[in-house]
């Protein structure tokens, strides 16, 4: 029955928070017309937490995975509503840098056509550039990892070029390609290009001897052996090749919306830092972080389905778990 209970406790803490929220009355300094976003975030969020709790307590395989997030969720429930009450309700923090969650939706609200624009800039410059570097990776670390002649004459090149700054590039990108879009996908492609390449080298040289041994025996071809043998074999290490390349390329995605683009979350961020509207800069900041967050969630839905022989040792690891909280 305890353990239950514990299953509503971010939605304690949120229905705290609106109290707190509504019941204090905001400092005269903090000027959001009235309006409380931070309340009817926390009511929102009390009626999500109500349906997952909810949904814990009827699936016992929900059960599991919600049981051990509980106490971190309602830590970061808990941590915004002190934030809250030491900027809109105290002011005990400095209102021009840490402003409060309150006039934060209050300019993400305010300004959501241009941050909507910039989000959706930043994703296209984002996907773009991961697709190509990805695809390059993989094609390029194949290439290296497969044959010696290959890798001979790569392989220096890679290593030369793969550790420089991504900002070494900034001037020849400018110069070389047509038009700002390019520059920026090119200086995301070649963040992601090279972990993914190195990943995809090692994993193909890795790859058991013994299996091109019966390949060769039962008369398969080069080219069956790189796509049924190689890179299946290789996909564990691809897949962390992909992963250091994607989060590598959130830093390069700002550095590259700093060449001149009147659009992007970086451009955005830069943008407000330099008028010191620093609401607007966090809010972009939460946006960044919910994008990369996304992005990552996505890349482990796709190594999962492409690493499906390990869901056996998750599924017993997952049982195991269970039986033990209850």
């Amino acid at each position: 029955m305890k353990k239950k209970v514990v299953l509503f406790l971010p939605m304690l803490i949120a229905l705290l928070d609106v109290v707190i929220e509504f019941a204090i009355p905001t400092n005269e300094v903090i000027n959001t017309n009235g309006v409380h976003y931070f309340g009817y975030l926390m009511l929102i969020i009390a009626g999500i937490y109500l349906i997952l709790g909810i949904r814990a307590c009827i699936s016992n395989t929900y059960w599991c995975h919600y049981y051990g997030k509980i106490k971190f969720h309602s830590v970061a429930i808990a941590f915004l509503g002190l934030i809250e009450i030491l900027t809109d309700k105290l002011v005990v923090l400095p209102t021009v840098y840490f402003p409060s969650v309150n006039n934060i939706l209050a300019c993400a609200i305010a300004e959501k056509n241009m941050l909507a624009a910039c989000t959706l800039y930043s994703i296209r410059l984002l996907f773009l550039g991961t697709i190509f570097g990805g695809v390059i990776g993989v094609f390029t670390g194949i290439l290296m990892g497969w044959s010696k002649t290959i890798n001979y004459w790569v392989a220096p090149i890679s290593r030369f070029i793969g550790p420089l700054p991504t900002a070494i590039w900034i001037p020849i990108a400018l110069l070389v390609f047509p038009n700002l879009l390019s520059a920026s996908v090119f200086i995301v492609a070649l963040t992601m290009w090279f972990p993914t390449n190195v990943q995809t080298m090692s994993g193909i040289q890795n790859v058991k001897k013994g299996y091109y041994d019966v390949a060769d025996t039962m008369g398969a071809s080069t080219a069956y052996q790189i796509i049924h043998i190689a890179i299946p074999a290789a996909m564990p290490q691809i897949f962390v090749g992909i992963f250091s390349g994607v989060t590598s390329s959130f830093i390069s995605l700002m550095l590259a919306e700093l060449m001149g683009s009147k659009y992007g979350i970086g451009w955005y961020i830069n943008w407000k830092q330099q008028i010191m509207a620093y609401s607007n800069v966090w809010i972009a900041l939460v946006i960044l972080a919910i994008l990369c967050y996304s992005t990552i969630q996505l890349l482990f839905a796709l190594r999962n389905k492409f690493l499906g022989w390990k869901e056996g040792m998750i599924r017993w690891e997952m049982k195991r778990n269970m039986d033990i909280l209850r």
